[in-house]
């Protein structure tokens, strides 16, 4: 079984590196919460299945692994991966910045039911 690395360390495009019907790269804890990992993980569930390592300092070790035959496109489903990485870590930072707000809302709008009492 044969391993290939793609891209590069300097900056460039994340590097990765394919062996067999895996493909394995590691992540940087400090860009992406372990949360938008395993929700980009869970969103491509179909394309391949997401193993998380132990994390070394900032440093996740991550596995896709492919359906048999897949590695061809491998370049493509990282690509994919990062996209929904990215949208995922996204969202995260948005309920983080916005949950003060929504909680207010949710408080006025359940004050005004019957599900809370006033006395």
């Amino acid at each position: 079984m044969s391993s290939t690395s793609i891209g590069s360390a300097d900056g460039g495009a994340p590097a990765f590196v394919v062996d067999g019907d895996c493909v394995r790269l590691v992540l940087d804890t400090t860009v992406y919460r372990l949360a938008a990992i395993q929700k980009s993980g869970y969103r491509l569930a179909q394309r391949f299945t997401l193993a998380i390592g132990s994390a070394e300092g900032a440093r996740l070790p991550v596995m896709l692994m492919l359906p048999p035959g897949a590695s061809a496109n491998a370049s493509a489903l990282v690509s994919g991966f990062y996209r929904e990485l990215c949208d995922q870590e996204l969202r995260e930072s948005i309920a983080e910045q916005t949950k003060d707000i929504r909680a207010l809302l949710l408080a006025h709008a359940f004050s005004r039911t019957a599900l809370v009492r006033r006395e």
